[in-house]
């Protein structure tokens, strides 16, 4: 577990999630996360709210483990 300054200048650290296995592939990953991010994310912020500045393949893969490479064969490319 990693360890950085937060925006109130406290630490902060990082944590694995492991995600639900891919509904395509049925592997599952490790994401690293900001714990603090994470614990808001399971109060029931949104996970756009909470990583706006991740893409939609990330935020994916963190909420049902489908990953973006498997998302596009099931569905094709967003265009």
């Amino acid at each position: 577990m990693g360890f950085k300054r937060n925006q109130n200048n406290t630490m902060a650290s990082n944590t694995y999630v492991v995600t639900n296995p891919c509904i395509s592939c049925g592997a599952v990953s490790h994401v690293q996360v900001d714990e603090d991010k994470y614990n808001e994310w399971q109060a029931g912020k949104s996970v756009q709210d909470v990583w706006p500045d991740k893409d939609s393949n990330w935020r994916e893969l963190l909420v049902t483990g489908t990953h973006g490479d498997c998302w596009d064969k099931m569905f094709g490319p967003d265009e």
